[in-house]
């Protein structure tokens, strides 16, 4: 089985980082963020911290929509023309995502919606040239942005709605694929806690259908849940630390998976090409910021909170010194003199990642996202250490 090196491609950063910037024969597979769901002829999410909400392309109920078709539509062509020197690249259509996640509750609830996704999907795929879907919805049962007054975005029945969703999905994919000679892929983006796990008995059916489960296995601990700076993505437990100890870890989310019975060739966990910052943090007994009381998160400068991309890490002044976590196995940094405090990943995380990711026999790693590492060093690493 072929180790999958599979990253996202955000279609709205494409002027900073244009389709020409990827390396397919780095990846087996990009996948195209964001898609939206129509509903009530609308698509976006009416949050105030959101607030993007546009009529729909098509105005049908679960029909896919877009944020700019022309630009999405040229983006999606433009990485379809790169599986042409790489016939093992595969371009898949990610669909919700943190933001764009409010209807799919809905969605999955309807049979008509779920008959009109699965036509506009098939239709979408089959005009650029695309192999799957990947839904990304955060999260069946709890909505990651809570809804806006009125509206209703998540459902006790989820779960199962989404199971039957897929198993729909899947009769019609592979029908569709036999008529046009190929197979298209199914996959999701998965929570990596034990709320999203839950008892895993919905998991284990839903992933009868899926070609493969992308486990969202960073995000452990930021700014905006908690105060102390800690690791977003570690690989292991710490004792020290209260979030990586209490089971926030890579390697404990795929044990959640499999002891839910999930097939191992059915995982593939994420890593992060981005870290956190945390501000004002006191440089504590060992004098290297970690897991201190800071002032909160602190950003570089560009959009989404307090991230910052590889890119812009490398980048950080001579007062930053680079520091190890042993038995998280991530690294971290700290300014002494600007009191902040950074969680990311690097290449030795990322081979160490691997070498788990192979130790355990999982499908392969996933990361977001590919215009975070621009000096493609995080990425070199990855396709490497997955051979």
């Amino acid at each position: 089985m072929a180790s999958e090196v599979i990253g996202y491609y955000p279609g709205w950063k494409h002027q900073a980082y244009p389709v020409s910037s990827v390396d397919a024969s780095k990846l087996t597979m990009a996948l195209y963020a964001f898609a939206d769901l129509c509903w009530d002829g609308k698509h976006g999410n009416a949050d105030p911290s959101v607030n993007d909400v546009a009529p729909c392309q098509e105005p049908l109920n679960g029909a896919l929509a877009w944020r700019n078709e022309g630009e999405d539509g040229a983006n999606l062509r433009a990485l379809v023309a790169l599986k042409q020197r790489n016939p093992r690249f595969k371009v898949v259509l990610s669909v919700g995502g943190w933001d764009w996640s409010n209807r799919f509750s809905n969605v999955a609830a309807s049979p008509e919606a779920r008959a009109n996704f699965i036509a506009s999907s098939l239709k979408t795929m089959r005009r650029y040239g695309l192999d799957g879907v990947d839904l990304d919805w955060e999260y069946p049962g709890e909505a990651g942005v809570p809804c806006v007054k009125g509206e209703v975005c998540a459902r006790a029945e989820d779960r199962q709605n989404f199971i039957t969703w897929v198993r729909e999905l899947r009769t019609a994919y592979d029908a569709a694929g036999k008529q046009d000679g190929r197979h298209y892929s199914i996959t999701i983006a998965a929570g990596a806690n034990g709320n999203y796990v839950g008892d895993g008995v919905w998991l284990k059916e839903l992933a009868r259908q899926l070609d493969w489960i992308n486990i969202m296995s960073y995000d452990y601990h930021s700014p905006w849940a908690g105060k102390t700076s800690g690791h977003h993505a570690a690989l292991f437990a710490d004792p020290q630390d209260p979030v990586t100890s209490g089971g926030g870890h890579a390697a404990r989310s795929v044990q959640r998976y499999l002891a839910a019975g999930v097939a191992k060739e059915k995982l593939v966990l994420g890593v992060p090409f981005y870290g956190y910052g945390w501000k004002g943090c006191a440089a504590g007994p060992q004098g290297d910021g970690q897991y201190q009381q800071c002032e909160g998160g602190v950003t570089d400068g560009g959009s989404g909170g307090p991230s910052y991309g590889y890119n812009v890490l490398l980048r950080r002044g001579e007062d930053y010194r680079r520091y190890r976590n042993a038995a998280a196995r991530v690294p971290f940094m700290y300014s002494a003199t600007e009191r902040v405090w950074i969680s990311y990943e690097d290449p030795q995380s990322l081979r160490e990642k691997a070498g788990f990711i192979k130790q355990q026999g999982l499908r392969g790693a996933m990361f977001w996202e590919l215009s975070a590492d621009g000096e493609g060093e995080l990425l070199n690493t990855l396709s490497s250490a997955m051979k």
